[in-house]
């Protein structure tokens, strides 16, 4: 019985063999199929019963299908947005399609799992992959991306509508300049702040400041004319320089006779009198007038170049005046005993060879012309107006001309073309203005300050007004003033707004239907620390409500709040992440509030070279409604759609699977799986990721299999062997028999 043991031994060997070549070739044909799991074949020994060890025989052999489904393939990329493969553990919940009803697929309920990831979007919108499973998993929330349930459901993404959303939040990163460069800044007064890259208040007829903010207290301003050179153009004008440089006129000390009663008309030149002068002057003794020469004679003196000893101070002075030709002659004060010489021609310059005798006459040193004199004279009748509330009028006259000061009157002054200065001139501004002026000693330039009172106003007809550096009317207001904050930019202060601000950058934001608004931001500098103590980098953010605003038209807002930044450039205050900006409205639409979101450090104060504000971060998060376009799958296993609005929204959550016993699972065609008892129920979730764009391919080795072909083969001729040689045995058995 043996033989025929061995006969039907090699035939189960065969039967097994067989099955192991069909698996083999089965693997082998998979080779290039998507998440194909290659299947192994596993041996069992059939051992006969036996009574004793000793007796034991070899037996037969059987085959089983070992399954290798937790073996992973290879991983590659894809072009297909909604291809997907699983790295480690897991599978993919798919449904089978049982029919069509009206183009749309039917599904029995059955789920079932796989690791082919090829899926894409067929006509009804669902994900399917090359062997026609459909995949589940879990609709999200397009506004939070919160799961809408936990029990997956196959996905369909068709005419999927996403509807618009209300811009909410801002998000804005910057950098703000330390020292802006606005048109104002190039121009404004220095120290100011409109100078430092500022917004002066008092520039707008409406204080665009936040609501409330106090007007700016007035303070003093500056302005300073051009280089002033004197008449002779040697040097530049002082306070001692003339007012006029073409009146001559000098008045003497007080003098008196050998009566010591004050000298008058009548006293005599010489001699020794009661009315004489205290020092005589003798024959010979000269005086001479502008380069003209009286000579003193004993008697007989006929003309204007000499004069007798024994004349009056009367005659003295009568040719002096014929020298001249002066309109206004020269006289005696009889209270005071002062001497005045006058020419109305010109400069005056006297002097004697006596020097005793002409001190007598009240002139201890001879009598010259102004050391300096403006480039251009101020003459009688000449007025300077300063301010006006109530307005001050400078007026001039010519005491060499006889002419007195008027009358004393309120905010009315005078000055005397031909004994005072320019320096008086100043003094008398300053009387009005609350401030005195300066003049700078290298250029003759002449600082005016306005005072804290009112704005300052000069204007004046003379034309040696442009001798003093200004050309008239010249203004400069006070810094500071204004009104309380009123939050807003109109109309007509456009100009000043875009002078004293600088860009803050643009975006579009969306309103609750949808409807795209341009909100544009500027950024205006209130306050710097540059200006000195109690000073502080502040700046206000305003956005264009109206562009087309006019008039009292609102055409910017402030969002209400002081930005504040430390020395090293830091945000002071606010101290939050973010600010609200309540009841945003652009051209009508409006926002409602919006959240601006700055982040840790997202708003700065460093040097900027361009003096511009540099935005690093702009975004927000509303849209427009949306038609799905296409659909991909990230990283996350979220299925994200990409809409006609430009917004990408997570559509859905791609679902994993687990088993306990993995390559129990029944296998499908497709590269399904069905459930088993010995796989045991699915499990929710696994630790295998997903990749997007990339798919798993099978794990069949090509040479490991044609190594299991070769072994296949041998053993399969081998059993052919064995029958062979069994069949031998019995033929030679039954010839024994003939």
């Amino acid at each position: 019985m043996g033989i025929f043991d061995a006969l039907n031994t090699s035939v189960g060997g065969l039967q097994a063999q067989s099955f192991a070549l069909q698996n083999i070739s089965g693997n082998i044909a998979n080779a290039s199929t998507t998440g194909y799991k290659g299947i192994n074949t596993s041996f069992e020994d059939l051992i006969p019963d036996a009574t004793t060890p000793s007796r034991q025989v070899a037996g037969g052999v059987t085959a089983f299908a070992q399954a290798t489904i937790t073996t992973q393939g290879t991983v590659s990329a894809s072009t297909v947005a909604t291809n997907m493969a699983i790295n480690g553990d897991g599978f993919f919940s798919v449904q089978a399609s049982t029919g069509t009803i009206d183009n749309a697929p039917v599904f029995s309920g059955t789920t079932d799992y796989t690791r082919r990831g090829d899926f894409q979007v067929n006509a009804n919108g669902n994900l399917v992959n090359g062997a026609g499973y459909y995949l589940m998993g879990v609709a999200v929330d397009p506004k939070t991306g919160n799961p809408l349930g936990n029990v997956p459901q196959v996905l369909q993404f068709q005419n999927n509508f996403v509807p618009a959303q209300a811009t909410s939040a801002i998000q804005y990163a910057a950098n703000l300049p330390t020292q802006p460069a606005t048109t104002a800044s190039t121009t404004a007064s220095k120290g100011t702040l409109a100078a430092a890259g500022g917004l002066n208040p008092a520039d707008f007829a409406s204080n665009p400041l936040i609501i409330g903010t106090p007007a700016t207290p007035y303070g003093d301003n500056t302005v300073t004319g051009s280089a002033a050179l004197d008449k002779a153009g040697t040097g530049p004008i002082t306070a001692s320089t003339a007012l006029s440089g073409s009146v001559g006129t000098a008045t003497g000390a007080a003098a008196t006779n050998t009566s010591a009663a004050p000298i008058s008309g009548s006293t005599l030149l010489s001699g020794t009198s009661s009315n004489a002068l205290t020092t005589s002057f003798a024959v010979n003794d000269t005086i001479t007038v502008n380069g003209q020469t009286i000579t003193f004679v004993a008697s007989g003196a006929s003309d204007n170049n000499h004069v007798n000893i024994t004349d009056s101070i009367t005659t003295l002075l009568g040719k002096i005046d014929a020298l001249t030709g002066t309109a206004n002659p020269s006289s005696v004060n009889g209270a005071t005993g002062k001497v005045t010489l006058n020419n109305t021609n010109g400069t005056l310059s006297v002097s004697s060879s006596n020097t005793g005798a002409f001190a007598a006459l009240g002139f201890a040193a001879p009598v010259t012309p102004p050391a300096t004199a403006l480039s251009a004279s101020f003459v009688s009748g000449n007025t300077i107006t300063v301010d006006t509330s109530p307005a001050s009028t400078i007026n001039f006259y010519n005491s060499a001309a006889g002419e007195t000061a008027g009358a004393p009157a309120a905010n009315t002054y005078y000055l005397d073309i031909a004994t005072n200065t320019v320096g008086d001139l100043m003094n008398d501004i300053g009387t009005i203005t609350g401030v005195a002026p300066t003049i700078n000693a290298s250029t003759g330039a002449i600082t005016l300050h306005t005072g804290t009172a009112q704005d300052l106003t000069l204007s004046s007809t003379a034309g040696a007004f442009g001798a003093l550096g200004f050309s008239s009317p010249m203004t400069a207001r006070r810094t500071g003033g204004g009104t309380a904050g009123t939050g807003f930019v109109i109309g007509n202060d456009l100009t000043a707004f875009t002078n004293e601000s600088i860009s803050g950058g643009a975006i579009t934001t969306y309103n609750s239907a949808g409807t795209p608004v341009n909100l544009q931001l500027r950024w205006a500098k209130t306050d710097s620390a540059s200006l000195g103590n109690g000073h502080q980098d502040t700046w206000n953010l305003f956005y264009q409500t109206d562009p087309s605003a006019t008039g009292t038209g609102v055409a910017w807002v402030n969002v209400g709040t002081n930005f504040t930044f430390n020395s090293d450039g830091s945000l002071s205050s606010p101290s939050g992440s973010s600010i609200t900006i309540p009841n945003v409205t652009v051209s009508g639409q409006s926002l409602g509030n919006v959240s601006l979101n700055l982040g840790s450090g997202g708003l700065t104060q460093f040097a900027s070279t361009g003096g511009t504000a540099t935005i690093n971060t702009i975004s927000q998060n509303g849209y427009a409604a949306g038609q799905l376009q296409s659909v991909a799958i990230n990283n996350n296993g979220l299925v994200v759609g990409t809409f006609s609005n430009g917004q990408n929204i997570d559509l859905a959550s791609v679902t994993l699977s687990h088993f306990d016993g993995t390559n129990y699972l029944k296998a499908l065609d497709g590269g399904a799986y069905a459930v088993t008892d010995g796989s045991g129920p699915a499990i929710a979730g696994a630790s295998g990721t997903i990749s997007g764009s990339s798919l798993e391919g099978s794990n069949t080795d090509i040479a490991d299999e044609f190594t299991k072909l070769i072994v296949t083969q041998q053993a399969y001729s081998a059993n052919t062997k064995v029958i062979t040689t069994a069949n031998d045995m019995v033929q030679s058995l039954l010839s024994v028999l003939r």
